[in-house]
C-alpha cells in the first residue's frame, strides 16, 4: 500500500478496534492472524468441551492466544477469566504450545492488574512465556499486509485519492499534547549537548535530518516523564515496536533516501497535515527519542568510524 493507503488503515483500524467488543473484537484478531500467520488456527467453543482455553493457536511458533475483550472492564471478571483460560490451558493443551499471550483490547498498553497477572503466572509456569497483545500490537501484525487483504482485515475499500489525516500515529496523541504544553518549560537553557556522532553519520543523514533530531532532544525529559508517570510502562515499549515496524516499512520503500525516511516518521507521527507549529516541534522530540534509544535507523557496528565525521547525531 503506498502512504496515505496506510494511514487511512491505520485510523480506521484503530477506530474499528475501539468499538469492538467482546466476540466482534475476537473476529478482528482473527482476521488479522489469519492473513498474517497462514499456522494461525482459530478455535472456536465445541460444546462441553468448551475452547480448552485457548480462542487461537499458532502451530509453527506455539503460540496460545486467550481473548478478553469486555464493553467494561471489571478487575474481578478479567482475573477470573485469566486464570481460568491459563489453568485450562495448562492442563488440556500441555503440548500444543510454549508462549501464552493474553489478548486484549486496552488502547494504552495494558491494565496494571493484568501486568501483575502475567508475572505472577510466570512464576507459577516457569516453562511457559506469558505476554499480552492489545490493539497496538495487533496494528504492528496487520500494517504489513497488501492492500486486499487489510481491505478484508476492515471489511471496506481502502480510498485510491490521497486524504489529508490531522493524526498519524493516534496512540501518542496525549504525549503529544504534553509535549506541546510543556516545552516552554526547557526555553531559554541553552543548546543541548550533542551525543556521538557516529550513528547519523552510518545513516548518512542530511543536515536537515540531523537538525531535526538536535531540534527535538532538549525535550526528550519530557518525554520520559511523561512514560514515567504514566500507568503502565510496557506503553513505551509498544509505542517503540509501532516506531521500528514503520520505519522498516519507509527503509523497505525509500532505500538509502534517509531524508526521505526521516520525513516519513514524522508523518507517521503528525499525519499528513502537520498542524500548529507547537505540535511540530513535540513530533521532533518524538523522533529524537527514539533515534536516540536506537529503535529507529540502524545501528553501526562495533569499531565502525566514518570517513568523514558531521555535526549533529546519537551513537
Amino acid at each position: 500500500m503506498i502512504q496515505h493507503q496506510l494511514q487511512y488503515a491505520q485510523g480506521r483500524f484503530r477506530w474499528i478496534a475501539q468499538e469492538a467488543f467482546g466476540n466482534e473484537f475476537e473476529k478482528l484478531f482473527h482476521r488479522v492472524m489469519e492473513h498474517c500467520h497462514p499456522d494461525y488456527l482459530p478455535i472456536k467453543t465445541s460444546g462441553s468441551l468448551g475452547d480448552l482455553g485457548a480462542d487461537g493457536l499458532c502451530t509453527r511458533c506455539r503460540r496460545l492466544y486467550a481473548c478478553y475483550a469486555p464493553e467494561t472492564f471489571s478487575v474481578a471478571k478479567v482475573r477470573t477469566k485469566f486464570i481460568s483460560d491459563v489453568e485450562s490451558a495448562i492442563v488440556q493443551r500441555p503440548e500444543q504450545f510454549d508462549t501464552f499471550v493474553f489478548v486484549h483490547n486496552d488502547q494504552r498498553g495494558i491494565h496494571p492488574v493484568v501486568a501483575g497477572l502475567l508475572s505472577e503466572a510466570g512464576k507459577d509456569y516457569p516453562k511457559i512465556c506469558f505476554q499480552q497483545m492489545g490493539p497496538q500490537k495487533i496494528w504492528h501484525e496487520a500494517m504489513r499486509l497488501g492492500r486486499p487483504a487489510m481491505e478484508d482485515v476492515l471489511g471496506e475499500k481502502i480510498p485510491i485519492d490521497e486524504v489529508v489525516y490531522k493524526i498519524g500515529m493516534a496512540d501518542i496523541e496525549t504525549l503529544l499534547k504534553h509535549l506541546a504544553d510543556n516545552r516552554n518549560a526547557r526555553a531559554g537553557s541553552g543548546p543541548v549537548a550533542l551525543p556521538t556522532v557516529v550513528k547519523a553519520d552510518f545513516n548518512e543523514l542530511s543536515p536537515w535530518a540531523r537538525q531535526v533530531l538536535q531540534d527535538g532532544r532538549p525535550y526528550g525529559y519530557l518525554i520520559d516523564q511523561y512514560y514515567r508517570d504514566g500507568m503502565d510502562m510496557r506503553e513505551r515499549d509498544e509505542v517503540a515496536d509501532g516506531f521500528r515496524a514503520y520505519y522498516d516499512l519507509a527503509r523497505e520503500e525509500y532505500a538509502a533516501d534517509t531524508d526521505e525516511i526521516m520525513w516519513q516518521m514524522l508523518r507517521y507521527v503528525l499525519g499528513q497535515d502537520a498542524g500548529s507549529w507547537k505540535r511540530e516541534e513535540a513530533a521532533k522530540a518524538v523522533i529524537a527519542c527514539f533515534f536516540d534509544e536506537c529503535d529507529i535507523f540502524e545501528v553501526p557496528p562495533v569499531g565502525w568510524q566514518p570517513v568523514h565525521t558531521v555535526q549533529g547525531g546519537s551513537a
